[in-house]
């Protein structure tokens, strides 16, 4: 009895190292797009439907099915061999998420490939027949993007155009970041793209989901001719935030792009909305040293120059603050912004402080210079901005450990996040 059971192992032992060396033998030819031998293997080893099933369908240890491999190898008329054996695989995912559809997306060979996946998905010529193409589509990964976004990320416009035509809808199609392919194209100006998208997709749907692609294409600093196609996509889209509640006209003036706020700062009611954090694009665009967008800016919406953000602090505080001498300078020249020499925030600081506090050499001579500058003001703790020195903070508090507070501070609060400069400047009055 025994001797019956280990002869019965080492036949079940033998059936398994058949069928494995017969899925390395198939993955070989999936790897060298060997369609003959694929082919002609299936058909002599695997006469037994289910057994055929069994193999085609069997996984590579990332979870890869032969349509992924030939896929992933370029061998499209592999890829199409197999799907008319066992059809399911279309629809199968690997450990990434990804169908052979988003392998094909992102591979080289493209176009040829999609193509068959495509054409495999109808199961017939008649393109009406779009039930397994449209869920083939809209599938998403891992990272929740569809083919189409994965063609967009790696910058594959043919396959891109054939994707949106096979299913205009999915353009909308919002990843884990809230980008939809829609945002990705407006990001890197792919006009035709943006084009095509707004003539299959948005005029029927014009709910736009995610994340505003008028904000991808002012921050990929696209020309004006992207900027119109979005703007006029959707109603609202002019009004379109983000997470931290700035508008386009607040990220154009903060990285500077004046084609952008040019285009932007016709509507003036722009110029006097607030971000989360209580600034205005005015604001993003002096604490940067932008001279060039503070005109324009102005230019559109001259009373600008007199909005305060959330700590009460006009466009000279935050040019002082953020150490922007250029800016300050061009301020100081100008007549018409004398009246915000002297201000207060609401810590009863004027400019010449906080130039003071946050060590800027170059504005702090500016202003100490400057005539109309009243050295005798006293902020909320009656200080004068001439009292704001090493000296004076040795003895009114460890000099050292506030020095040790500041640099902490003004180091994790940098001009990339406009936000945090508020909130800092409240934490270096609590701790001081």
């Amino acid at each position: 009895m025994e001797a019956h059971n280990r002869t019965q192992d080492f036949e079940e032992t033998d059936g398994y190292d058949d069928n494995l060396r017969l899925y390395q033998q198939l993955y070989s030819y999936a790897t060298h797009g060997n369609t003959n031998g694929f082919h002609d293997t299936i058909e002599k080893k695997l006469q037994d439907p289910n057994a055929r099933v069994q193999l085609l369908s069997r996984r590579s240890p990332q979870n890869n099915t032969f349509v992924h491999i030939a896929v992933s190898s370029g061998h499209a008329e592999l890829a199409a061999e197999i799907l008319q054996q066992h059809k399911p695989l279309l629809l199968e995912k690997n450990f990434e998420g990804d169908t052979a559809l988003h392998i094909a997306a992102k591979s080289r060979d493209i176009v040829t490939t999609t193509n068959t996946l495509l054409r495999e998905a109808r199961g017939t010529t008649d393109v009406e027949n779009n039930g397994d193409i449209l869920t083939l589509l809209r599938m998403k990964n891992n990272e929740e993007n569809t083919a189409l976004h994965e063609a967009l990320i790696r910058g594959h416009q043919s396959v891109v155009k054939c994707l949106i035509e096979a299913d205009p809808a999915v353009s909308l199609y919002t990843n884990k970041e809230q980008k939809s392919p829609l945002y990705l194209a407006a990001e890197q100006g792919l006009v035709e793209i943006v084009k095509l998208i707004k003539e299959t997709a948005v005029e029927k749907n014009t709910k736009i989901q995610g994340k505003s692609p008028l904000l991808a294409a002012i921050l990929g600093r696209q020309k004006e001719e992207v900027l119109k196609i979005i703007s006029n996509m959707e109603a609202n889209i002019l009004n379109s935030t983000d997470e931290k509640g700035r508008t386009p006209l607040h990220c154009a003036a903060s990285i500077g792009y004046l084609e952008g706020v040019r285009f932007l700062g016709k509507r003036l009611m722009d110029s006097h909305r607030k971000d989360h954090c209580g600034n205005f694009p005015i604001h993003y665009a002096s604490s940067k040293g932008h001279v060039d967008i503070v005109k324009e800016l102005l230019r559109h919406c001259p009373d600008s120059m007199e909005l305060r953000n959330s700590s009460d602090q006009n466009i000279l505080h935050v040019a002082a603050r953020c150490g922007k001498d250029n800016l300050v300078k061009y301020f100081l020249k100008k007549v018409e912004f004398q009246m915000l020499i002297n201000q207060k925030d609401n810590r009863g600081n004027t400019p010449l402080h906080l130039a003071k506090m946050y060590h800027h050499p170059k504005v702090v001579d500016l202003l100490t210079f400057d005539r109309r500058t009243n050295l005798k003001v006293l902020n909320d703790r009656g200080m004068t901005s001439l009292d704001i020195s090493e000296s004076t903070l040795e003895t009114i508090a460890s000099y050292h450990g506030v020095s040790l507070c500041y640099t902490y501070f003004y180091h994790i609060t940098n001009d990339d996040d406009f936000c945090y400069h508020t909130q800092g400047t409240s934490l270096f009055y609590l701790v001081c």
